[in-house]
Order: structure tokens, then sequence, then C-alpha cells
């Protein structure tokens, strides 16, 4: 697999084209109106430029919440899981990752997903995999959420959805930002991280045999969950299937040859 630049890199300046063509065409338009009506036009470019900033500031800023909004979550509560809060303020440390705020989304799934914009991230695991993971597996999967925010691809994600969705350009552009073989790629940043592949395949192990898909959950999240959340989410079709998308079966094997 080749290097990649950093995807929160390319999540700025994909932020930031987005921004320029919005005040472009508000540019043209106004231009067009000021061959008739100069000041009308010099008018009308400014507030449609000013409308449009504020309009994708906002739409930045709630990204994390837009990919939250129709899951029943619940904020982990300090003190809950000992286990979990010691490896998540531990790998925060060593991968120099401010502290995320932590959900639990009730379900006898195994599945976990991360969320984030400039301003943070948010991490997601079902109830199940919170409690029914050993400290190893459990480190493994917090490992390879942080490092989705690390590298970027977690921001990179959750901007090309917020702002495009996942079908036809949404879908092309999150496959193309990401690169072939993200999945894998987080798998061995979460390994660079704990030093230890064992505790990462036994993870997935563990969730192959509790299941990962979920019901109703928000189609929007599809990509961003750490394993497949239905059996079409894994489908060759899709140009994300050999990105973000990829088998627990095929990522076991993966990390088994290290």
């Amino acid at each position: 697999m080749q290097a990649q630049p950093s995807l929160d890199q390319s999540a700025k300046r994909l932020e930031h084209n987005v921004l320029f063509l919005g005040v472009l065409a508000a540019l043209v338009v106004g231009g067009l109106l000021m061959l008739v009506q100069p000041i009308v036009g010099a008018v009308v470019a400014a507030v449609l430029a000013l409308l449009w900033f504020l309009l994708l500031r906002e739409k930045l800023a709630s990204s994390v919440k837009q990919m939250l909004d129709g899951l029943d979550l619940s904020p982990l509560r300090e003190g809950s899981n000992p286990q979990l809060e010691n490896l998540l303020e531990g790998l925060c440390a060593t991968s120099g990752v401010t502290n995320p705020e932590v959900y639990l989304l009730e379900s006898t799934s195994m599945n976990a997903f991360v969320a984030a914009n400039k301003s943070g991230c948010s991490v997601i695991l079902t109830t199940e995999l919170a409690k029914g993971l050993g400290r190893l597996e459990l480190e493994g999967v917090i490992a390879n959420l942080l490092g989705r925010q690390r590298d970027g691809s977690a921001r990179y994600a959750t901007s090309v959805i917020s702002m495009f969705g996942i079908s036809g350009y949404g879908a092309r552009k999150l496959a193309a930002g990401l690169g072939e073989q993200r999945s894998v790629r987080s798998d061995m940043a979460a390994v660079d991280l704990t030093r230890y592949p064992p505790g990462l395949i036994s993870a997935f192990s563990a969730m192959q045999k509790a299941g990962t898909t979920l019901s109703n959950v928000p189609a929007n999240t599809t990509p961003m969950w750490i394993a497949p959340v239905s059996e079409a989410s894994s489908q060759e079709s899709s140009p994300l299937a050999d990105t973000s998308m990829q088998p627990l079966t095929y990522r076991i094997a993966v990390l088994q040859e290290l």
C-alpha cells in the first residue's frame, strides 16, 4: 500500500474548495446583474457570498452532530466502565488525540465508529462491544478508532458525507479520498499504537461471532463503522467496497500475516 498525504489536510482543502466554488457562483450571479444594475449586482454578490460562507460554516460545525442524529445514544457515564475509560485515556495520550466524547448504542451486536471535525471527535460503541470484549481486544478497537482521528480519515469522511451524502458523487469522492484498503490502513494504524496484532485479530473474531449488523442506523453512517452494519454494505458494486467497507474476514487474514 502506498503512503498517502494526511487526510486532515485533504479535508481542509475540500472544505476550502467548496467555499470557493460557492463564492465564485455568487460573484458570477452578481457580475451578471451588475451589467444591468451595478449597485444591485454588487449587493447581491456580497449577500450571496456571505450566506454561502455562513451556511457552509454551520454545516461543517454541526457535521459530527449530523452523523449522530438518528442514533439512540447514551453518553458514557464517568466511572461506569473503568476498563474502557482507562484505555481511552492511555491511548489518547499515546496517539496525541484529544479525549473524544464517547457514546453507547444499545445493541447485542458489536460495532463502533468515530466521527470528527476540526473541533474534535465523537466515538460511538455498541453496548455489547464495550462490555463484551477483553482488555486487549478493546484496546485494539479503540486504537483503530483513534487512528482514524489521528490520520484525518474520520474528519474527511465526516466532511464528505455531511456535504454530499453517500450516494453518487459523495460515494465516489469519499472512495477516492480515502484510497484503496482504508479499513486495512486503519488496522495497521491500530497495530502501530498497540504493538499487538493478536488483540485486534481476537476483537474482530469476537465481533464476527456476535454479529456486526445493526438495524435502524442512518444510511449516511454506513461507511463510518469499523465493520459492515449490513450484508449490503460490503457489496462489490459499491465504490466503497475496497476502501472503508472491507470485510472482517479479509482484514483478519491480513493481520495474521504480520
